[in-house]
């Protein structure tokens, strides 16, 4: 047990040190994407942290099992490079030993990954999206920020206001508008410029912006002929863009629903899943003879090559991922066959050891005889 704890403790703590790095890196892209959507008026700045939240467990289905191995390799390496593990087969703790204790680390990675992929990641791509559709149907003042020039997503309309309240009054409001967008050449613009502003609904749910104390231009840019009106109070009906229908995303559809499903694309999100979970324990068997190296070669020594499998097997998977949802690969076959191709190779890494020796045996004794 003693042993166990050992293990798992520089194991896990590993573990955890790397998904985070990765994970800094990763959502850090992803945040960046949304923060460019705020800044363009297409997405409200109080869901950022919301989204990210959502999102996390999608980045750790795939996070937690590449950590755990990269995690085995630079434990183990380490423990080889300073003579640990040389010490612990002195006392009888072999091979099979250490692979059990591994398998039992593997065990609790498998229901962390499990909860994760299966329960966790459909849940919040599910909230995603619903938190996404909601946002493609607000105007662009429910997601407007002071002091900041904003589009509107038809790229017709061009809005400022230097100061902006909580209860929606704005302030020192500039509006641009392309009365034909599509049309090539000299478009008629209509330029709005007010002191202050707010939204009103009426009765029937419309929305309306009133402008007081302003001035409206009308004309061609260019050419002299604009209409200038002054204005006390102006209003001017919102139009809100509808959302398109909303299509339910494989990665948003609960598990149970996938098991119920015959469809190849919904069958290939379940495989996909599952096999989140079951290649921990195979790259777990990777790991413990590829991360086996002579002190004099360093721990790393042996970490690319181990990179290189890992990758290789997560791009075997999606690629077959979408084999099965084109129909290219029998639902009956799924993803089992790259299990089975990647067990089979962390088999002959263990092996193959064994092989040598037992063949440098033979050449001595032939030399010999």
């Amino acid at each position: 047990m003693t042993l166990y704890k050992y293990f798992a403790k520089d194991v896990l703590f590993t573990m955890v040190a790397v998904a985070f790095i990765v994970l800094v890196i990763s959502m850090g892209w992803r945040f960046s994407g949304y923060l460019n959507q705020a800044a363009g008026g297409t997405l409200s700045s109080d869901v950022l942290f919301l989204l990210m939240g959502y999102r996390l467990p999608g980045f750790l289905e795939l996070i937690v099992p590449v950590s755990f191995f990269l995690s085995l390799m630079l434990v183990y390496g380490r423990m080889y490079v300073d003579s640990e593990m040389i010490v612990m087969e002195s006392c009888g703790i072999g091979p099979g030993r250490l692979v059990f204790i591994t398998l039992l680390l593997a065990l609790f990675v498998m229901v962390v990954t499990a909860i994760i992929s299966l329960w966790l990641k459909p849940e919040g791509e599910l909230r995603t999206e619903l938190l996404m559709a909601g946002q493609r149907n607000m105007t662009e003042f429910d997601t407007l920020a002071p002091g900041r020039f904003q589009t509107v997503r038809s790229g017709k309309r061009v809005t400022y206001a230097e100061e902006l309240s909580g209860e929606g009054n704005l302030a020192k409001v500039f509006m641009s508008e392309y009365e034909g967008a599509e049309i090539i050449g000299l478009q008629e613009v209509t330029t709005m410029v007010a002191q202050s502003g707010e939204t009103q609904v009426d009765e029937f749910g419309n929305r309306f912006l009133v402008l007081t104390d302003g001035t409206r231009y009308t004309g061609k840019p260019g050419s002299p002929g604009f209409r200038v009106i002054n204005y006390r109070e102006y209003g001017q009906m919102i139009e809100q863009e509808q959302a398109r229908q909303r299509i339910e995303r494989l990665a948003g559809i609960p598990t149970a629903k996938l098991l119920e499903s015959d469809d190849p694309r919904n069958m290939s999100e379940l495989h996909w899943r599952i096999a989140m979970v079951v290649m921990i324990p195979i790259m777990a068997l990777i790991a413990v003879p590829l991360s086996r190296v002579n002190p004099r070669q360093g721990r790393l020594s042996k970490l690319m090559p181990g990179m290189f499998l890992c990758f290789l097997y997560v791009g075997s998977l999606a690629a077959a991922k979408t084999g099965i949802e084109r129909e290219n690969i029998p639902l009956s076959i799924g993803l089992w066959w790259i299990h089975g191709i990647f067990l089979f190779v962390a088999v002959t890494i263990f092996k193959t050891p064994a092989l040598l020796n037992r063949f440098r045996r033979m050449i001595k004794h032939e030399s010999t005889g």
